[in-house]
């Protein structure tokens, strides 16, 4: 296995359904300019690295103490900028116990049908790269909530690197939120994939209206093939340790080079699968944009297109790190068993 193995976008695998940077026209469509215009829109920015805006959901609380911790935790006891769902803000210890006595969580569903556990409360962080104006940062997260909360209830508190309670705060300005899980009615809110992607649109298109540059798209989308590490494993690298779940795949790409299976995985043929479609449509994009007369922005699409990283994945990284730690003990063993020449008397 060489050193400067990638991944490469040359076998079969899953369609990836990438469909937010090319723009194909449907029959009967009302407004096709305007589905174009934001196409072109979002390529100006993915094509000049426009920060991407983040939004994590960092689990829930399924205990009603719990969750008092946490809000306590986010909003340092009310010290912090903390708002709830009617923009009120909170202030002190005893506002924030109220405040989570009248979400009356021990009333929601504590099972689904399955029987598995259900969280009274999600836990979610919107943030965005240092520098970032924090007092628009926030406004844009509570616009967001009116909008895709509904009559949920919910708080939220703005850290920066000044705020932030934790020991390791990182260098950007965040805001957590926290949800209840059930609205009035009782409808559960259910966070997948494809409700983070439309969240992440949503999000970016606030702050843009607040004069922030955002832009939402996935890794694919941006050429970038390694997955980010979790808030958990984050902080644990930065204490200098390892984690069980990183040491465990460590384990598992060790073990494969062990028995030569350096072959792609069905994941990594996948990552090779959505390059091919990202680089179709970039392409598709660039031979409309020149069509129309817009050839600065097709040469950029184009030099896009032509320097985006090549696909790695974090197995191969460390398979060829093992390569190399071995390479560099057979080369330490080699210059041990080398006999120095004998010295020859001069006299």
């Amino acid at each position: 296995m060489s050193s400067n193995d990638v991944i490469v976008p040359d076998r079969g695998g899953r369609k990836s359904g990438l469909r937010r940077l090319v723009y194909r026209p449907h029959a009967g469509h009302r407004d096709a300019s305007n589905d174009w215009q934001a196409t072109k829109d979002r390529l100006r920015r993915t094509v000049a690295r426009v920060p991407e805006v983040v939004i994590k959901v960092t689990g829930g609380g399924s205990k009603s103490a719990g969750v008092l911790r946490y809000m306590n935790y986010i909003s340092r006891s009310g010290a912090l900028i903390t708002v709830d769902e009617k923009g009120e803000r909170l202030g002190g210890r005893d506002s924030v116990r109220q405040v989570h006595a009248s979400w009356d969580l021990d009333l929601q569903r504590a099972h689904g049908k399955a029987g598995d556990a259900l969280h009274h409360t999600f836990n979610i962080i919107f943030s965005m790269p240092a520098r970032t104006d924090p007092d628009k940062l926030l406004d844009a997260v509570q616009a967001f909530a009116r909008e895709h909360f509904g009559q949920r209830q919910y708080i939220m508190a703005l850290h920066t690197p000044e705020t932030d309670p934790s020991d390791n705060p990182p260098p950007h300005p965040h805001v957590h939120v926290i949800v209840r899980a059930e609205d009035e009615d009782g409808h559960r809110l259910h966070i997948r994939k494809s409700t983070l992607r439309i969240w992440r649109e949503a999000f970016a298109a606030k702050l843009r209206m607040r004069s922030i540059e955002a832009n939402a798209t996935s890794r694919a989308e941006r050429g970038v093939s390694l997955k980010g590490r979790g808030s958990a494993e984050y902080h644990i690298r930065e204490r200098g340790d390892v984690s069980t779940a990183e040491a465990r795949r460590f384990a598992e790409a060790a073990s494969d080079l062990r028995r030569g299976d350096t072959g792609l995985k069905p994941w990594e043929v996948a990552m090779a699968a959505r390059r091919r479609d990202v680089l179709k449509e970039l392409a598709r994009n660039a031979a409309a944009l020149r069509n129309e007369g817009d050839i600065e922005l097709a040469e950029q699409v184009e030099r896009f297109a032509r320097e985006l990283s090549p696909l790695d994945s974090e197995r191969r990284r460390m398979q060829r790190a093992l390569v190399e730690q071995v390479n560099a003990r057979l080369v330490r063993e080699r210059q041990k068993d080398v006999v120095p020449p004998p010295e020859h008397d001069s006299h």
